[in-house]
């Protein structure tokens, strides 16, 4: 488990399948994420979160993102494609419960998996992927810090009628200052 001031970042289980079962189904959600558009049953999703709890690849972590003071899981975190070679990894976070949305979780539990990334797997390098749009993901990742854009893929993305831009954001440990609210 990963603690923070706010937040703790643990390993999903099974019975955080109903709240990822809402969340996954949530368009607005999905676009922000560029989750998979098509609707998911609870069963489809117990087999999803099962092959993540039992993914023995070492290429693919998720955690749920829990509040401290009421035990509730908020949202998921993720590092997927680990190269342990080139020392690179994609990373995503999303805050499921909405009403939380702009409350400074994705920071938090943002910093806490980076830590992770940088000190504990010795990563050099994560990058995201976002909608040139979200503006709200883009102020968050600039409030981590040291993130630079290294490119946008044009058109990328179909959703709501019309293409958009996905700008690619990567994070260097040299650049990363440590999360400090421990």
């Amino acid at each position: 488990m990963l603690t923070g001031k706010n937040l703790v970042l643990r390993p999903l289980k099974a019975d955080d399948v109903e709240k990822i079962n809402g969340w996954r189904n949530n368009l607005e959600l999905i676009r922000l994420a560029q989750g998979i558009r098509f609707p998911k049953t609870l069963e489809m999703d117990k087999h999803w979160l099962d092959t993540v709890c039992n993914d023995m690849s070492n290429k693919n972590i998720f955690w749920g993102i829990v509040k401290k003071d009421t035990n509730e899981l908020i949202g998921i975190a993720q590092l997927n494609a680990i190269d342990y070679i080139s020392g690179t990894a994609n990373w995503g976070i999303s805050i499921g419960e909405t009403s939380l949305h702009g409350k400074g979780h994705g920071v938090e539990a943002l910093k806490l998996m980076l830590d992770y990334a940088f000190f504990v797997l010795n990563l050099r390098k994560v990058t995201s992927y976002n909608l040139i749009n979200n503006k709200a993901t883009l102020r968050f990742q600039e409030k981590v810090g040291g993130a630079i854009q290294e490119g946008v893929l044009k058109s990328h993305v179909f959703f709501y009628g019309e293409y958009h831009d996905v700008v690619i954001l990567s994070l260097f440990r040299e650049n990363y200052v440590p999360y400090e609210n421990k």
